[in-house]
């Protein structure tokens, strides 16, 4: 399902993702993984928020903004929205009794003045946590799983 964004939508998105960048930096919080090409960092905080704003475009709901906000909800109470250029949805493993969803697109995809993201669907934290999706990429020590987009629930989540 593709929603698509405003200039000014993506303004505004990609200043969270500036400010998420530059908290980042001025507290020399180290990425999980090391960048491949120049500013990927700065463009995945951006795209991050990105995503959260067009998912809370398709749901009609608020959208806090927020910088600094680890291990809390994006939207709603336990709503976690992730973006990935990958065919699959990570979900870690401390991620508890949470809805966790998938948005992908880019800025560059841009048509006709608008910027289309696409909801891929969601899945439950817990039941994500299964040994078939668990996946440990170059040994880097930090396993996650790896949900298949086919295999993720295609509705929108009742957080209830």
């Amino acid at each position: 399902m593709q929603i698509f964004l405003t200039y000014f939508e993506c303004l505004q998105a990609c200043q969270v993702g500036l400010t998420r960048h530059l908290e980042s930096c001025l507290s020399s919080r180290k990425a999980r993984f090391p960048e491949t090409k120049a500013d990927e960092l700065l463009l995945h905080h951006q795209h991050g928020a990105l995503a959260e704003m067009a998912y809370s475009k398709l749901t009609s709901q608020y959208w806090g903004y927020h910088v600094n906000h680890f291990h809390a909800a994006d939207l709603g109470s336990k709503t976690e929205v992730r973006w990935s250029e990958r065919s699959d949805l990570k979900v870690r493993p401390d991620d508890n009794n949470i809805i966790v969803v998938s948005m992908s697109g880019k800025l560059s995809d841009c048509l006709d003045k608008k910027f289309p993201f696409v909801y891929n669907g969601w899945i439950n934290s817990e039941e994500a946590k299964q040994e078939k999706w668990k996946r440990d990429f170059n040994n880097a020590g930090k396993p996650a799983y790896f949900v298949p987009h086919n295999e993720l629930n295609k509705g929108i989540p009742n957080e209830r």
